[in-house]
């Protein structure tokens, strides 16, 4: 076989192979009931990763006093979101009330 031709074929199971999500946490060390469910559920692994973008973009434009506010506020989420357990409406809610206040943050 020919070695572009095996190239090829590598190529195409990797990509295959490449999860479609990225979570805001690595899906192969999911153990929390919480993070488990997202990484089953399509709506959920969304909601992560969008609340995860703002998250991040404005952590990244904050400093100081504001940015130690904003991660003791997203610490305290995320207990709220291991609280939820595997109740997929209740992580979905969680989720879709951060990302309102971060919208408006």
């Amino acid at each position: 076989m020919p070695f572009c031709r095996v190239a090829c074929i590598l190529a195409v199971c990797t990509f295959f192979a490449t999860p479609l999500a990225a979570q805001s946490f690595n899906c192969r060390d999911a153990e929390k009931p919480d993070e488990v469910l997202i990484c089953q559920n399509p709506q959920l692994a969304a909601l992560d990763e969008r609340m995860a973008s703002m998250y991040f973009r404005l952590r990244n434009n904050l400093a100081g006093e504001a940015r130690a506010k904003l991660e003791a506020d997203q610490t305290t989420w995320l207990r709220e979101r291991y609280g939820c357990g595997r109740d997929a409406g209740c992580i979905r809610g969680l989720y879709e009330r951060r990302i309102a206040q971060l919208a408006n943050y």
